[in-house]
């Protein structure tokens, strides 16, 4: 069989850089890069579409291990046993998970639509732990999460991020600003590759985000460096922020988070003083105790520098108008997991809360949790307090995993069930993390399906046909169930098939809030949340911060690298030589007060566990702190993440500032 080229775009992470692949008999021989170079994963996308690893048939658990059974068997069974919950406990008692793997595309809402016409509420899903938060505070101040726009800013600030381990497209886009003259502002604790090439970075304690963005308003609103006719046209309560942000003098900042006084004025002023420029923020702010109000804090001070929804600012898409797949008309009598603890995050998610899951299976809070499906996740790995959720998982009276490999969180499964990767079926995808404006594009199946393994639609379709849900799944493929929700936006089917990279909506379209206001109840900018207000949450981001540190190490979980994304691909030998194995990063100063060598085995200790793990010693990071990578089942950093100390807002995890102890293991 002849060679042929498939153009696509690999979807292991935000960036979606397009590719070409080399196909022959069925196989990729070759991965090139259409625009930029690739990062490991997009590389090694020949090895893990074809690793002897794959799941390849349906198996089903028994005495002796894996018996493997048709698909006929595993969904047969996996319909008997929800069924039988649900007639035991109620519908209530199965909760459904969707991972990153599984949530970035139509697959979820499917998942929920399966839910609705079953009776539980409780789906849940990554966003428990990743993004959401982002999403949350940004809404509740503008309305939107914007998106930074790379190609035309003047300014940009680098939040707790560090896309050259986690978005390449970012990374590049991050240095072609700079090369046509661009400010840098990169706040981290670690030198990251941003902040090496910054014009400032402030290297904070993990944990005090807030209190630097509430130090960065006083100078900005002090020096008069905010935008003041927005201020007065499109924001409501600068009054209120005016006179709370008074005592977040730099010098008490400089108390809190280690940042000297000089400059953080230094950052405000680079950035008040310069326009149009953009903050991108990413996940580690989430990741503390006040993290929705350190987000919220940020988001403030984005939007009162004039800089939302504007050329080389901050810009806020439209949305597809796409029909609304998961028959958000039905609604259910019981409460999800966490509606009652976490009101706000169920407003936005309308699901489950991944973190309470343990609690409802060991301590049946609220109730029963006695059934799972796990699709496209590996919370074993990546759910706080591993070694508890790994009991919940044991107790459950059924479990079933879909995935593309045998993970950790598969082996306690009862039933597998294969899936494909993204190259073996067809999917709407969505673009605009990848260009930062709205475009989607309707990616074509690049490679057969391997072994027997099916695409995740097609696990859920079939499910929902035998469990008596057939009316509501009536599409007899994934091209004819996205041509049903495409056209409430006027695209056909055909247009998409046309447009290989894909559609965009909106394109070049800016300060849209003159005409329609911003998606908040007030229709601008709300710098006093009425809405936290109403659920008993402080309405304003400016209550005190302490400054008591008292030498205790800082733990932060959650590194990446870019040869592997969350939990996985460790299995791929191309991959796993690369990285070969996980270590702690740990300051020159701290290893010394600790008589800790490099590559010397230590052990870290919090409340909630214990992991031995290699020391690096390294002088990109901050005195006084140890961070760990995540995902690695040789030392897993999740253990030692407490899922009951939560952000009281969002119910997300405090993983990148943990209290912990440092010791040799000899």
């Amino acid at each position: 069989m002849q060679e042929e080229k498939v153009r696509t775009f690999c979807r292991f992470c935000f960036s979606r850089c397009p590719v070409s692949l080399h196909i022959k008999d069925g196989k990729i021989t070759a991965v090139e890069a259409m625009e930029e170079p690739l990062c490991p994963m997009g590389r090694a996308l020949d090895k893990i579409v074809h690793s002897p690893d794959r799941l390849l048939y349906p198996m089903k658990k028994e005495k002796d291990g894996w018996r493997r059974i048709s698909w006929d068997e595993a969904l047969r069974f996996t319909a008997e046993r929800l069924n039988d919950i649900k007639r035991k406990y109620g519908p209530q008692a199965i909760d459904i998970h969707t991972g990153y793997a599984a949530t970035h595309y139509d697959l979820r809402e499917y998942v929920r639509r399966f839910t609705k016409l079953f009776g539980t509420p409780n789906l849940s899903s990554s966003g428990g732990q990743c993004h959401t938060a982002k999403l949350m505070g940004n809404v509740l101040t503008c309305g939107a999460l914007p998106l930074p726009d790379y190609e035309r800013t003047n300014c940009i600030i680098v939040w707790g991020y560090n896309p050259a381990a986690s978005n390449p497209y970012a990374m590049r886009a991050i240095l072609n600003a700079r090369k046509r003259g661009a400010k840098l502002i990169t706040v981290d604790p670690r030198i990251i590759p941003p902040a090496a090439r910054s014009d400032i970075h402030l290297q904070l304690r993990p944990g005090t985000d807030r209190a630097l963005a509430l130090g960065m308003l006083n100078v900005v609103i002090r020096e008069g460096l905010y935008d003041k006719d927005f201020v007065t046209r499109w924001t409501l309560d600068f009054d209120k922020l005016e006179e709370a942000i008074r005592i977040f003098t730099p010098e008490h900042v400089q108390d809190v988070t280690g940042v000297p006084a000089d400059l953080i004025k230094k950052a405000a002023y680079m950035y008040g003083s310069t326009s149009p420029a953009c903050i991108v923020l990413e996940n580690a702010p989430e990741h503390q105790i006040d993290g929705i109000q350190s987000i919220r804090a940020i988001s403030i001070l984005q939007a009162i520098s004039g800089n939302l929804d504007v050329p080389g600012g901050a810009l806020i898409n439209s949305e597809y108008g796409f029909a609304d797949m998961s028959l958000a008309d039905i609604t259910l009598e019981t409460k999800s997991i966490g509606a009652d603890t976490y009101p706000l995050f169920h407003e936005f998610k309308r699901e489950a809360h991944a973190n309470l899951l343990a609690d409802a299976v060991l301590e049946e809070k609220p109730y029963a949790l006695k059934g799972m499906i796990i699709s496209g996740a590996n919370p074993v790995l990546t759910f706080p307090n591993s070694n508890k959720l790994k009991k919940a998982l044991e107790k459950l009276e059924f479990l079933a995993v879909s995935d593309i490999f045998l993970t950790e969180t598969a082996g306690y499964a009862d039933v597998i069930l294969p899936a494909t990767t993204f190259l073996e079926r067809m999917e709407l995808c969505d673009l605009r993390q990848q260009r930062y404006f709205p475009r989607f594009a309707l990616i074509k199946q690049a490679v057969a399906q391997q072994g027997e393994s099916w695409p995740d639609w097609k696990i859920w379709f079939e499910l929902a046909k035998l469990m008596g849900y057939g009316e509501y799944f009536s599409w007899e493929s994934i091209k004819e169930a996205t041509a049903f929700k495409v056209k409430p936006a006027g695209i056909s089917i055909e247009q998409l098939e046309k447009e290989p990279d894909g559609i965009q909506k909106g394109y070049g379209q800016y300060k849209k809030y003159e005409q329609k206001g911003f998606s908040t109840p007030s229709g601008k900018v709300e710098i006093y949340s009425e809405r936290l207000a109403g659920h008993g949450y402080d309405p304003l981001p400016t209550y005190p911060v302490s400054n008591d540190h008292d030498g205790t190490i800082i733990l932060s979980v959650g590194a990446r690298v870019n040869q592997y994304i969350h939990s996985r691909f460790r299995n791929i030998r191309e991959l796993r030589l690369k990285r070969p194995e996980p270590f702690a990063e740990i300051s020159v100063q701290t290893a010394q007060q600790l008589d800790i060598q490099n590559n010397e085995v230590i052990k870290i200790i919090t409340k909630t566990g214990e992991i031995e793990i290699k020391a690096k010693i390294a002088d990109s990071v901050l005195p006084g702190t140890v961070f760990v990578p995540h995902g690695w089942a040789e030392a897993n950093g999740n253990i030692l993440v407490d899922d009951s100390y939560l952000d009281p807002i969002s119910g997300f995890p405090v993983s990148r500032a943990i209290p912990c102890s440092v010791k040799k293991t000899a």
